[in-house]
């Protein structure tokens, strides 16, 4: 997995490098081209344009942009000026003026913090340096074992937050990389624009015309993208350089930890730093509980005085007074408000601080318990030390979970009143109040986030004690060591049972404001919804078979139409099971919005095909042009039509082979349906007799032997006719109808009438004409 996940990094680190390098090279050609802003409106400098393409360096990258500092400051201030828009020429409209002052604003600050990256380079270039050198130099701890339990925690805690940073520059240069990718786009698509805004201009005889004010503005524009991407190119350049400083971080951690895990134990020093740390933290949160519930009683007092104030304000209002009409009474009502906001987070603040002094309480006796279930001599005592540590998870995991709620809770309480504050004017006097309020909930936030801090980093550390406890301190005796493995087995399951498949967002409305929570499919949830997916789709396919038969034995439809429709109810069955098991999951089917992009390209490109011929069935199904059992000719290939499915229809010949022809042919191509209004067809036979042959006496026999087929039908009759005299012989034509049918083969009708008309002529004297023999071919001459 290790060997896995380093193959995906350098691949991640190969492919920022190279779009760095293609961000960079247009960046540079940018540079270049890109002449500078010229002096349209009031405030921008004015340069040839040969001076700043000579004295542009790729290695002078600072100096240049503090030269566009410069420039686009006096710009904006030009373009900030009153009179700036009465100066616009002609056809350039007010808001061109706006995206031009914006674009300046945002030159402004995308420099200033490129040149807060640049300074921070060289800082990211020595720590890289010294975080090699520590890892080259170091050779082990300078004491000997045993190792102390607490360096080995701090040493593990700096494991897991490092590997916090590192995924975090992993994350952020994925998305750097795509946002310079789009830079990039954005910046081709820029210079295109300026060449013809440019080319626009020079046909411009006017100094201060509008194409020309126009090409001031595209330039500042093009010089905006690439302020953006050196930002971006910069900003991959120091995160490259701080992860691949995380990772030698690791490296080096993982070395020691490796080292201390095995010759690391509690001692007694241990167990009384640990009381002694936690004695001096429980002191100073005391203090701090003292000191809040100081301004707790001066909060409450406050909160007396406004509601006596309110109280008079409310007798002194008549009654059925709007609030709009009495300004004072709302200030106050706001102003009570604030207060007892402010009292109601100092309450849960103290209550905070408790239950942080409570947790600090616990901890020397975690360790003394994990020191316990360090010694396998006392295996009474292990056990005992074990089933403590859990409970505490336990009740640590249930705090967590109680803290996140409350947090969900504040949070929704400042979002509404900012809300509320933004509503408000800025010179109305209930602002302040609700600023107090805003105050109040933004104490309480900071107080429950420290809560959630300890507690979260407690429970991660006693869950890994706990992990490293049961595997390295299993028990001594069988019995023990099966009811061990079985409960870490048990647990295995558990965990896969509970394992989150996937995540997504699902928007819930708390108190009318729409609150985004995270919500997981676990695995169990999953295959529970698979396996009922599954026993409906098999229940489904029995009744629809059921079904199928019994409306094919009473004769309403024909066996292979049902068999068609049967497909079609399957399709229409899986997409309503396929729905109701996703809201047996409880996912919503917006989760699957992130797929409209890959789903377009899939359609557009991969199964262009497939839905073609898709649509084209469900057309050919309801338009009923061609239908199962028809004898159609498509594409050459002639035969009767035997199922028509969801891609594909079956096409049955003569001789017995079935053709796969795609439904988009019958839209597509030219068939002929022999069968689409009546089953009827015409067929000819042409006879060619010598040329003695009493004509008459000829077109008898034929007629005759035409009637008497049972096959030719009587209705259209049979006609004769006489097409044509030869050198050798007369032509006749016998055009007779037959019916497609089961007993019907054209081929064997057409057989039957010559062996008729052979036998009547023979019996008759009439003579078929003589063929010429081929004349030899005379050799070759040499002459």
């Amino acid at each position: 997995m290790e060997f896995v996940v380093r193959i995906a990094s350098g691949f991640s680190i190969f492919t920022m490098r190279f779009l760095t390098l293609r961000g960079f090279s247009i960046l540079l050609v940018l540079l270049m081209v890109a002449p500078p802003l010229e002096a349209q409106i009031p405030g921008l400098p004015s340069k040839p344009v040969a001076a700043e393409a000579t004295a542009e360096k790729p290695d002078d990258a600072e100096a240049r942009f503090q030269q566009w500092l410069k420039d686009a400051r006096a710009a904006f201030a030009g373009v900030n000026d009153p009179a700036a828009e009465a100066q616009l020429p002609e056809g350039i409209d007010p808001a061109v003026l706006a995206d031009y002052r914006r674009d300046l604003e945002q030159i402004i600050l995308g420099i200033n913090r490129h040149l807060k990256i640049l300074a921070a380079m060289p800082e990211a270039h020595k720590a890289l340096a010294a975080a090699r050198a520590a890892d080259a130099a170091w050779s082990g701890f300078p004491g000997k074992p045993p190792y102390s339990i607490l360096m080995l925690d701090e040493l593990v805690n700096q494991q897991d937050a490092i590997q916090e940073k590192a995924a975090s520059y992993r994350s952020s240069l994925e998305l750097f990389g795509r946002t310079l990718a789009e830079i990039q786009e954005e910046a081709r698509a820029a210079e295109t624009s300026s060449r013809q805004v440019t080319a626009e201009a020079e046909q411009d005889p006017s100094e201060g015309g509008a194409t020309k004010w126009r090409l001031t503005a595209d330039r500042a524009k093009s010089r905006l993208l690439a302020v953006r991407a050196t930002f971006l190119q910069s900003n991959v350049t120091l995160l490259q350089d701080q992860s691949e400083t995380a990772k030698t971080e690791l490296a080096l951690l993982g070395r020691q930890i490796t080292l201390a895990k095995n010759r690391a134990g509690i001692t007694a020093e241990d167990l009384t730093k640990v009381t002694k740390a936690a004695a001096e933290r429980q002191t100073a949160l005391r203090k701090e509980i003292a000191a809040v519930l100081k301004r707790q009683q001066e909060a409450t007092v406050a909160k007396a005085r406004m509601q006596t104030t309110l109280d008079q304000l409310e007798k002194a209002t008549p009654g059925g007074t709007p609030l709009a009409q009495s300004p004072a009474l709302a200030l106050a009502r706001v102003k009570m408000e604030a207060t007892e906001t402010r009292v109601d987070s100092l309450q849960h603040i103290v209550e905070s601080l408790e239950a942080l002094d409570q947790l600090e309480s616990y901890g020397p006796d975690i360790y003394q318990n994990r020191k316990t279930a360090l010694e396998p001599k006392n295996q009474a005592a292990r056990a005992t030390a074990l089933q403590s540590l859990r409970s505490a998870l336990v009740r640590l995991t249930a705090w967590e979970t109680v803290i996140a709620n409350d947090l969900a809770a504040v949070n929704a309480d400042i979002r509404n009143q900012e809300s509320r504050a933004n509503s408000v004017p800025a010179d109305d006097l209930r602002l302040l109040p609700l600023s107090d309020v805003r105050v109040a909930l933004w104490d309480k936030q900071a107080v429950i986030l420290r809560v959630s801090q300890a507690v979260s980093a407690q429970r991660r550390l006693l869950a890994r004690w706990l992990g490293e406890l049961d595997t390295t301190t299993l028990a001594k005796s069988w019995p023990e060591k099966l009811t061990v493995a079985a409960a870490s087995t048990w647990g295995f399951l558990k965990w896969i049972w509970a394992f989150e498949v996937f995540k997504y967002d699902d928007t819930v409305m708390i108190s009318g404001l729409p609150i985004t929570e995270k919500r997981g499919v676990a695995l169990g949830k999953f295959v529970i919804a698979l396996l009922f997916f599954c026993v409906a789709y098999c229940t489904s396919r029995r009744i629809n078979n059921r079904l199928q038969n019994a409306v094919v034995r009473r004769g309403h439809i024909a066996e292979a139409q049902a068999k068609t429709l049967s497909n079609w109810l399957m399709i229409v069955v899986s997409f309503l099971l396929a729905v109701g098991t996703l809201h047996f999951l409880k996912i919503p089917l917006t989760v699957f919005a992130f797929f409209g992009g890959a789903l377009a390209i899939g359609l557009g490109f991969g199964t262009q095909t497939l839905i073609k011929n898709f649509i084209s069935g469900i057309i050919v199904l309801f338009e009923r042009k061609i239908r199962v059992g028809d004898i159609v000719d498509v594409g050459g290939i002639a035969g009767a039509i035997t199922e028509i499915n969801t891609r594909s229809s079956v096409l049955r010949g003569a001789d017995g082979r079935e053709t796969l022809v795609p439904n988009s042919q019958f839209l597509e191509n030219q068939v002929t349906n022999l069968t689409l209004s009546n089953r009827r067809v015409r067929r000819t036979l042409r006879v060619r007799v010598a040329l003695a042959s009493p004509p008459q006496d000829v077109s008898s026999l034929l007629m005759e032997c035409a009637d008497r087929h049972g096959l030719v039908l009587k209705n259209p009759a049979p006609i004769i006719t006489f097409d044509d005299f030869t050198d050798s012989a007369h032509v006749f034509a016998i055009y007779y109808w037959t019916e497609f049918n089961s007993q019907t083969d054209a081929d064997v009708v057409a057989s039957d009438l010559r062996f008729m008309i052979e036998k009547r002529f023979a019996e008759t004297g009439i003579r078929f004409p003589a063929t010429k023999p081929e004349l030899p071919v005379p050799p070759a001459s040499n002459e």
